[in-house]
């Protein structure tokens, strides 16, 4: 059937700008998750997102219901003859990861030409045209970003001012036909609290809503019917005390600042994390018995960097001075070759009288990622930075110093099950050969691949959407979850739509005044192709 599109009656520059202030506002409001937190939502900025949202849309003319755990669903009734359309949900998260840092007001270099970026308070980073090729996209534009000292939270809140743009659009042009549209606003998506979204997916149910999308995408344009399976990793590892009796003592403190990525873009973005340097470095120096690794704690906010400590002891000061000089060396090298994405290290050393009280745990460490890293058997690859496309990864991603040892957090990602499980079982076989290990398997979420085969209208819609503003698809699978397992389970299959942007979760996050347009504008015709 050919639709004859109505296109907004608003200039593409004005959706843009409207789009802008939406994006604005939104990004003002710290709403980040905290997976300690019992609490639904996980913290009170997303409850106050929420409000904003309500009003928001209620400025608009449109009624809104919240619930207990600040979930927003707003209603856009059917226009006049399609009120036997099609029931759509639009979803976007408002939960933003951790580290991610509420922004006051967005940078905005007017036309990029693709030179370098000046992040105002991160120096360090070099995002280019030539060597982010994702980013050329934005050539051109009117590029959005933050100031390069965290995420400003793309993630979700670029999908969140499309939607809201959408909302905008259908209110100033009514004579674009849609059914029955509801907008969701739902919490704790980054933490996978899942109890947050049951009664939204049962309510949603009573209300006959048939389909849905999740607005959560990364690349522009992009479709997603596949994602993931998902499961998170706990090693325990219980330390024994250390003694090291030699006649001169320094401790040596390095700071390790990785580079920070989505899992999804691990690898062309050159994603690294102070386990890896923690590897290579010790690696190269473990043969020298004057360096010993003590300690390992992740940073509270940002899983790449760490605080490394090494024991340096020898029975002279130039053996100690000779180990030191080997331990800076061994940590430039596995540095260095990430200085130009923004990693970097500075080592401090503290001249000590004796041995501290000291534990065996960091060797355990050391010894167990080299074997999970260097392993020849089981899956390949390993580490996110290293997987792409339909690849999955084990990656080993935060240590966290406890009373009797430490504790090592694994991301086990997989789009096959079998692989999955093939996964897990290769870390079960390797910590079952030490008995200071403890280690805890955790079910996070499904592929909806196997579901969502049953609706490829969804895939189709999208697709007719897009032919019908000029734009390109990019049909892939997502290197990630959007947590609509509840929904599934009630026969409301949902599909991922990209919002278009770079970096996800790094500070170097970016998009453009021109996408978010063109986005809502995709939003805007694919209510049509689902209302005939």
């Amino acid at each position: 059937m050919s639709i004859q599109f109505l296109i907004p009656e608003q200039s593409f520059e004005t959706l843009a700008e409207w789009g802008t202030a939406n994006l604005s506002q939104v990004i003002a409001i710290d709403s980040q998750s905290n997976e300690y937190s019992e609490t639904i939502p996980s913290t009170e900025g997303q409850r106050r997102l929420s409000n904003y949202l309500r009003d928001y849309f209620s400025e608009l003319g449109y009624a809104s219901e919240q619930d207990d755990f600040a979930n927003l669903m707003v209603r856009i009734p059917a226009t006049a003859g399609a009120e036997s359309s099609h029931k759509l949900a639009f979803m976007v998260h408002m939960d933003t990861a951790i580290g991610t840092r509420a922004v006051s007001k967005l940078e905005v270099i007017q036309e990029w030409d693709g030179s370098r970026i000046e992040y105002p308070e991160n120096s360090h980073l070099n995002v280019t045209a030539a060597d982010y090729p994702d980013t050329r996209y934005y050539q051109g534009e009117d590029v959005l970003h933050g100031p390069g000292n965290a995420p400003i939270g793309l993630d979700d809140k670029l999908g969140m001012s499309e939607l809201m743009t959408l909302g905008q659009i259908l209110k100033a042009s009514p004579n674009i036909p849609h059914g029955e549209l509801f907008l969701i606003f739902r919490p704790d998506e980054e933490i996978g609290r899942m109890a947050a979204v049951e009664g939204l997916a049962e309510e949603l149910e009573r209300r006959g809503v048939q389909y849905g999308y999740t607005v959560d995408g990364l690349s522009p344009f992009e479709i997603n019917v596949e994602n993931f399976n998902a499961a998170g990793g706990k090693l325990l590892v219980t330390g024994a005390p250390l003694s090291i009796e030699r006649s001169f003592h320094r401790r040596a403190v390095a700071n390790v600042i990785g580079v920070n990525t989505h899992g999804a873009t691990a690898k062309s973005e050159g994603y690294l994390n102070a386990t890896t340097v923690f590897v290579q470095a010790y690696q190269a120096v473990a043969s020298n018995s004057a360096i010993t690794p003590v300690g390992f704690e992740t940073d509270n906010e940002v899983d790449v960097h760490a605080q490394l400590t090494f024991w340096l002891a020898a029975d002279s000061v130039d053996e100690l001075d000779q180990a030191q000089t080997e331990l800076q060396a061994a940590l430039k090298a596995a540095v260095d070759p990430h200085a130009w994405r923004g990693a970097r290290f500075d080592l401090q050393v503290f001249d000590e009288t004796q041995a501290e009280e000291l534990s065996t745990a960091y060797l355990d460490l050391f010894s167990h990622l080299q074997q999970l890293l260097n392993s020849t058997d089981g899956p390949k690859p390993i580490l996110s930075e290293n997987s792409d496309g339909y690849e999955g990864y084990t990656n080993p991603f935060r240590v966290t110093p406890t009373e009797t040892g430490l504790e090592l957090r694994y991301r086990i990602r997989d789009f096959d099950e079998d692989g999955l499980e093939a996964r897990k079982k290769q870390l079960q076989d390797l910590c079952s050969m030490h008995d200071e290990f403890a280690l805890e398997l955790e079910h996070q979420y499904i592929n909806m691949g196997p579901q969502m085969e049953a609706y490829p209208e969804l895939t189709q819609w999208a697709l007719n959407a897009l032919n019908a503003i000029g734009q390109a698809p990019h049909v892939t699978p997502i290197r990630g979850g959007t947590g609509v397992d509840p929904f599934l389970a009630k026969g409301i299959p949902v599909a991922n739509l990209g919002t278009g942007y770079f970096a996800p979760e790094s500070e170097k996050e970016l998009t453009s005044k021109q996408n978010i347009a063109r986005h809502a504008l995709w939003l805007a015709h694919l209510v049509q192709v689902v209302s005939h």
